[in-house]
């Protein structure tokens, strides 16, 4: 597929354009209304489809897969898909909200190593044939919301708020 191993010199991150700016250290400095902006364009990246990874999936080349199989692992990776959606959302809502340069600048590289996710599980979802859902304006807008509030609660909860959705990916992955 046009997306396994693309040239890292082409490609650039669904957050990329945001959080490479000459400000990333001290986004404060940026007005409220720049802010908005980049906030609006890292979403309408996250729900457009143009996010493209800056390294190569780890997945193993596809398998032959049977039609029902194609089918129920397109509707497996949709909800992984979301989950990475959601990722960002979290991820720019803390940042959005944080006070602490420092922990901002940490959020900001957390959605860029989850936009390689969101790169690479679009990729596997166009192999298998599968589609986005098309609830994820809602599931971006919800969990842009919770980092929001996360963030607003000051650096313990946000922090707290990372740690502890990092150890339920985890988990999960392990389980």
């Amino acid at each position: 597929a046009a997306c396994r191993g693309q040239s890292p010199r082409h490609a650039h991150n669904v957050s990329g354009d945001y959080f490479a700016t000459p400000c990333q250290q001290d986004l404060r400095m940026l007005s409220v209304i720049d802010r908005t902006l980049a906030a609006a364009d890292a979403a309408l990246k996250t729900l457009g489809g143009s996010a493209r990874a800056t390294r190569p999936s780890p997945a193993s080349p596809p398998a032959a897969l049977s039609a029902d199989e194609r089918h129920l692992s397109g509707a497996l990776m949709r909800v992984n898909h979301v989950g990475e959606v959601c990722a960002q959302a979290l991820y720019q809502g803390q940042a959005l909200a944080s006070q602490n340069p420092a922990i901002t600048s940490a959020l900001h590289q957390a959605a860029q190593e989850e936009g390689e996710h969101l790169a690479w599980t679009e990729c596997r979802l166009s192999e298998l044939g599968g589609r986005k859902s098309l609830l994820n304006p809602v599931w971006y807008v919800g969990s842009l919301s919770i980092g929001i509030m996360a963030g607003k609660l000051g650096d313990a909860w946000n922090l707290g708020f990372l740690a502890e959705t990092e150890r339920q990916v985890e988990a999960h992955l392990n389980g």
